[in-house]
């Protein structure tokens, strides 16, 4: 590494799942038109743009391009903001923000949108922070999924005034704040390698659910609660930081 010259990068892959449910083909079709509201690619692409700000970066370039029937994929190409550091600071490699938008509709009743976020940044601000910009209970601008994960990855060395002096930074989940109606599960490889599973609560998913459809049941929101673990949580299960079976 030349001196002076920062190669440290960190990278944050959010993935939110939100199921929707439908009791009928008519209410599917309503349900398929919100859906694309809600998850809209300029809404998002502002979600991007201000994970931008948050972590303290410029965007260079920004791409975009929406799939049928449904799917949305973009990418910012991002550098530091140099306005922030000293003339000392450079930053050898391009950061990036994509985001991409799935639908799973195997589960009956339900439509399942899968929304992952990839954030990677050389600055020294806290990937962490994105959540911020991404994730709220009550902000129609932002996600409020019923399951999220984030993965948390940093590579390259931070010096001091020598090669033997090397400062292990390193950021984590409870840097934030987060909401208390989701519980969280950590898989954690190293201090530089963290998974993170978060998991809305039962009474909250079921509040969150009859907002939109007050018949729905607490057997249905287990059932969905189960498919999302099931198909989603498999790094978490295998480590035994969550036993499916008593959730």
């Amino acid at each position: 590494m030349l001196k002076k010259i920062s190669n440290v990068s960190s990278t944050l892959i959010v993935n939110c799942y939100e199921g929707f449910y439908f009791h009928d083909n008519n209410s599917r079709l309503e349900l398929e038109q919100n859906i694309l509201n809600k998850y809209d690619a300029h809404k998002l692409t502002k979600i991007a743009r201000q994970i931008s700000k948050t972590i303290k970066t410029e965007i260079l370039h920004e791409s975009s391009h929406s799939f049928k029937p449904f799917g949305d994929s973009s990418s910012l190409l991002l550098q530091a903001d140099l306005g922030l550091y000293n003339s000392a600071s450079l930053h050898l490699k391009e950061s990036h923000i994509t985001f991409h938008t799935y639908i799973e509709d195997i589960l009956d009743n339900f439509l399942v949108i899968r929304l992952e976020f990839h954030i990677s940044s050389c600055s020294d601000s806290n990937v962490f922070e994105s959540l911020y910009e991404i994730i709220s209970i009550d902000d129609d601008n932002k996600v409020f999924p019923n399951l999220f994960t984030v993965d948390y990855l940093r590579r390259g060395s931070k010096y001091g005034d020598s090669s033997d002096l090397i400062i292990n930074e390193s950021f984590d989940i409870f840097d934030i704040n987060i909401n208390p109606s989701y519980d969280i599960f950590l898989n954690n490889v190293s201090h530089i390698t963290k998974s993170s599973l978060l998991l809305l609560d039962e009474e909250s998913m079921l509040k969150k659910h009859q907002l939109e459809n007050n018949f729905i049941s607490l057997e249905t929101i287990s059932t969905l609660r189960s498919f999302l673990l099931k198909s989603f949580a498999e790094e978490y299960q295998l480590s035994n930081s969550i036993d499916v079976g008593s959730i």
